[in-house]
């Protein structure tokens, strides 16, 4: 499957919203936007309608907020949200110069939706809540649809993009998957730290490398970690992988999905890499910016079990994570996703 085809309203309204006036002239206008690719690849799957009322979560620059309005029209509304107020402030006179006013701005934590201005027929997030919350579905009519990035694993970096339908009880309908990734929420729902079984700023790089490994974190073990750690940032053995960008990210979700035995995200330098560990060896497959195998040793058998998952991807039509099977469990405040390989 590809990614859902630009309608020809998304397409007008992306003409009609001046993205200079929302991101300026070098597009770093505010730090928190999402790239215009990027809201073009979402924006279908919220199957907007004129006269829709829709709620988003994230409100950035408010570029993404004015292609809201201008696709759902004068007869429908847009309420958009975001915990830092001094973004709110800036869109709300950007929506006002523009023209638009079908759009109301809040400065309030999206993970509690905006209960006042329910309910609502779609709902979009930009921002990654720690799972899905009871508030956003109660706010969605039965029917409406919610298209958000979520967590769907504990590990990190373990994220897709869900397009959820609405029951008339106002739980989780039928789910499809797509790619994604946002910046978690801000949010005292989120605790930033949960899924990182060692992580650490080394050598003055600007963001820590870390391991995310459940099966070292279930057992407590604080030496066990480190040794894991200090391993994978000393693998020394690299080999090339014929998997390119976005194929990558549909391998990183199967792998997953997948949850081998070991299962382990990491972070060293600037790559990023999902792999196995076990207490004597590493193997990895480094997501970006260059994709290859890493590993321990030559004859890691955690790289011959990365080499084994990349052929079985490959054997099994290299699925993609649309391909994926997805359900959720319920939690004291909403849901977390589950993902799962299709089995038929």
């Amino acid at each position: 499957m590809t990614d859902t085809a630009t309608s020809p309203a998304i397409t007008a309204a992306l003409a009609r919203v001046d993205e200079t006036h929302y991101r300026g002239t070098d597009k770093r206008a505010v730090r928190q936007t999402t790239p215009p690719s990027v809201i073009e690849r979402h924006l279908p799957l919220l199957e907007i309608e004129p006269g829709m009322r829709i709620l988003e979560i994230g409100t950035g620059s408010g570029y993404s907020t004015a292609l809201l309005a201008e696709l759902v029209g004068p007869g429908g509304a847009v309420v958009s949200v975001d915990v830092e107020a001094d973004l709110i402030t800036r869109a709300h006179q950007l929506h006002q110069q523009a023209g638009y006013t079908t759009i109301t701005s809040l400065a309030a934590d999206g993970y509690a939706g905006a209960p006042d201005q329910a309910p609502f027929d779609r709902l979009i997030a930009w921002t990654t809540p720690p799972h899905l919350p009871t508030a956003w579905a109660e706010q969605v009519r039965p029917g409406g649809i919610i298209v958000a990035p979520l967590v769907c694993a504990p590990i990190a970096y373990a994220t897709a993009m869900a397009h959820i339908t609405i029951t008339d009880t106002h739980t989780p309908g039928r789910i499809s998957l797509h790619r994604g990734q946002y910046v978690p929420m801000t949010t005292p729902a989120l605790d930033r730290s949960r899924y990182a079984t060692v992580a650490r700023t080394v050598d003055g790089e600007r963001s820590p490398s870390y391991i995310s490994a459940p099966w070292i974190t279930a057992t407590g073990d604080q030496e066990l970690a480190e040794r894991v750690f200090a391993r994978m940032l000393n693998a020394p053995h690299s080999e090339p992988v014929s998997i390119s960008w976005p194929e990558i990210e549909h391998f990183k979700l199967w792998v997953i999905a997948r949850d081998p035995d070991g299962l382990t995200m990491a972070h060293r330098g600037k790559e990023t890499m999902v792999g196995t560990t076990t207490p004597d060896h590493v193997g990895f497959v480094a997501l970006f910016p260059e994709t290859r195998l890493v590993a321990d040793a030559p004859d890691s058998p955690a790289l011959e079990t990365m080499r084994d998952l990349l052929q079985e991807w490959k054997n099994t039509g290299c699925p993609q994570i649309e391909d994926l099977d997805a359900d959720v469990a319920a939690v004291a405040d909403g849901w977390t996703l589950e993902l799962t390989t299709r089995t038929t």
